[in-house]
């Protein structure tokens, strides 16, 4: 009987795919970065758009800007409250001389009142004065209350207006573009997507067989496709093995292997220098673990 010719073939790439040799493990892998999408905390009309999808962007750059309409007007408004809240309260001082003075002429009054020296219409005045400064004191107080408020209700209408800038939080790549200018933004909906480009990550799939032999933290070796055989590769850590198992990816390998039963590992590694993108195809080489003793 002829042996279907589809077999060597399979074989071939059966090997390639998931091989151990010498106690490693390789199996196939892809690129796989981390996204960041930047959203407002805050609704707003899109007014600036200073990257777009393809562009590197750095820490601390200025993706987009929003603007609320009376945004500006409201922050001169409550800054002019808060300065002239803060003025009222450099009147406590003065406030708080004239009425201890007020009760002290009225507590020096009250013996001589008895002794005639001070007339009950002058010892009336000293307690109407001491009345007044007391009132006056407690007035300007109110006053520091309101200075208070106005110094948070500004600080509440600048930590808006700094939420309508939107930064990006890495250096990166800028992905995808959701909104374009003059387009109303609600709260928390994505302006752009950015790429993590430096802090890329295999996606990798292991057989039931071999996960036994693996674990958390172990280093491995991941391989470009095409790569000199003196290229040592790039060396990365295990960092997730899947708590479950599920079938291979359709899209992987040959029929036989789509059956099995596989986990997921995550393996993260460094930028390559620039050379690992996403989607690239890369092999990684586990270092296997002793076999547990029968």
């Amino acid at each position: 009987m002829a042996r279907p010719r589809w077999l060597p073939v399979a074989a071939a790439v059966l090997a390639a795919a998931c091989r151990r040799d010498a106690g490693t493990l390789t199996v196939a892998g892809t690129i796989e970065i981390r996204q960041v999408q930047l959203a407002p905390l805050t609704s707003g009309r899109l007014v600036r758009l200073l990257k777009d999808e393809g562009d590197t962007v750095r820490a601390g750059d200025t993706v987009a800007v929003l603007d609320q309409p009376g945004l500006a007007a409201l922050i001169e408004q409550r800054r002019a409250q808060a300065e002239a809240a803060t003025a009222r309260t450099a009147e406590i001082h003065a406030a708080e001389a004239d009425s201890q003075r007020a009760a002290n002429d009225l507590a020096r009054a009250r013996p001589l009142r008895a002794t005639g020296v001070v007339s009950p219409q002058q010892f009336d005045q000293l307690q109407s004065a001491a009345a007044a400064a007391t009132a006056r004191l407690q007035a300007v107080r109110g006053a520091a209350r309101e200075s208070q408020a106005a110094r948070a209700a500004l600080a509440l209408a600048q930590a808006i207006r700094d939420e309508l800038t939107l930064v990006a939080p890495e250096d990166g790549i800028v992905l995808t573009r959701y909104a374009e200018r003059g387009e109303a933004v609600a709260t928390g909906m994505p302006v752009v997507a950015i790429g993590l480009v430096r802090r890329p990550w295999v996606r990798a799939y292991v057989g039931e067989r071999f996960v036994g032999r693996l674990k958390v933290g172990q280093e491995a070796r991941v391989h470009m496709d095409g790569a000199a055989p003196s290229d040592s590769g790039v060396v990365g850590r295990v960092t997730e093995i899947s708590p479950r198992a599920e079938f291979t990816p359709r899209a992987a390998l040959t029929e036989r292997e789509r059956a099995d039963l596989v986990f997921g590992i995550k393996v993260a590694i460094g930028d390559g220098g620039g050379r690992l993108k996403a989607g690239m195809p890369v092999q990684v080489d586990l270092p296997l673990l002793p076999p547990h003793s029968p």
